[in-house]
């Protein structure tokens, strides 16, 4: 892709160079994710445009000399060590308060609910990091960065790819299998009956994330999450900021989390509910169950994004930097 310059520039090759970066340690000077665009860029034999952030030539420049890929760090030995809680049973309203740190309404739940979670449920203290991930699945993810290594919370990964990675984890662990993916179509055959690893439903995920509160934060948002204003646009090692009442890290910010819900959200929570499972136990055909609803904020995102109550959805084979995943498990279906 050729970079078109203004006239003045394309008289000045000097110019032209004092725009472009075609080093690594030109680009190590940069931040965030311009910082990680430059390094692939230039990793490419290309020059990265200061001005615009695109990749591409200047007229009259050569081509550089692409650089090395990093070699990927040593495989873990063994599953690195996780941590669960009990989050316990409990009756909460969930949806948007008066007064959150709203920018539209497009993503609230406004028809408010009175949600029971009837049973207690193991929940994981962290999001899966890229170590845990790359023991179970065998690869690294693209969203890894040497710079902050196994312990970040792993990104890239759709939610059927996530499905795949608890089956393998319920298996390691002597568990049954949650999901049958055999088919084209997910399906979740026994619920929450369920004694292996799974996803959150949207209810599970907010009734954790609140801790026992009742506002749109379990804490100031500086304290308990990476965003936009303090994250530098990239992941942190997990763990790192306040956690919640029930002990759980990062269930604002770092990265966004699936659940298993289909995007029904807006118009399926109304009145008294027990334990709502948003769209079924099967996938389903329709383009709404293709799509799954994600929640918590990321670290790229402003602060009206990084609540307990903010959702999106997302088609099924979805990837993106800022989106992973935590497991759950149902307590009384746990040896």
């Amino acid at each position: 892709m050729l970079f078109t310059l203004s006239v003045l520039t394309l008289l000045s090759g000097n110019a032209a160079a004092q725009r472009s970066i075609g080093t690594p340690s030109g680009c190590k000077k940069l931040s965030g994710s311009a910082k990680q665009s430059c390094l692939a860029c230039v990793g490419g034999g290309n020059f990265w445009q200061k001005e615009s952030k695109t990749c591409g030539l200047a007229p009259g420049m050569k081509k550089s000399t692409p650089m090395k890929a990093d070699p990927p760090p040593p495989k873990p030995k063994s599953m690195p060590k996780q941590k669960y809680v009990t989050v316990p049973a409990g009756t909460f309203q969930i949806g948007a308060v008066a007064g959150e740190d709203m920018v539209d309404a497009r993503r609230e739940i406004f028809d408010k609910a009175t949600v029971t979670i009837s049973r207690p449920f193991l929940m994981k203290t962290t999001e899966v990091t890229n170590g845990e991930w790359y023991f179970m699945m065998g690869s690294l993810t693209p969203s890894y960065r040497k710079d902050c290594g196994l312990d970040c919370p792993v990104g890239d990964v759709s939610w059927t790819k996530a499905l795949e990675y608890l089956n393998k984890l319920s298996k390691k662990e002597g568990l049954e299998e949650c999901y049958d993916l055999s088919g084209d179509l997910a399906e979740w055959k026994k619920g929450v009956e369920c004694t292996g690893y799974r996803l959150p439903t949207q209810a599970e995920w907010e009734y954790a994330a609140r801790g026992g509160t009742e506002g749109q934060r379990y804490g100031e948002l500086a304290d308990i999450a990476w965003y936009d204003d303090n994250s530098g646009d990239v992941a942190h090692p997990v763990g790192k900021k306040a956690p919640n009442a029930y002990g759980l890290f990062d269930m604002i910010g770092n990265v966004w989390e699936w659940t298993w819900d289909s995007e029904q959200a807006d118009k399926s929570f109304a009145g008294k509910m027990t334990d709502p499972i948003i769209g079924g136990l099967n996938q389903g055909d329709s383009s709404e169950a293709k799509s799954r609803v994600i929640r918590g904020g990321s670290f790229h995102h402003a602060s009206y994004e990084n609540r307990a109550t903010r959702y999106y959805q997302f088609p099924v084979t979805s990837v993106m930097s800022s989106l992973g995943f935590r497991p759950v498990r149902t307590v009384s279906a746990t040896k």
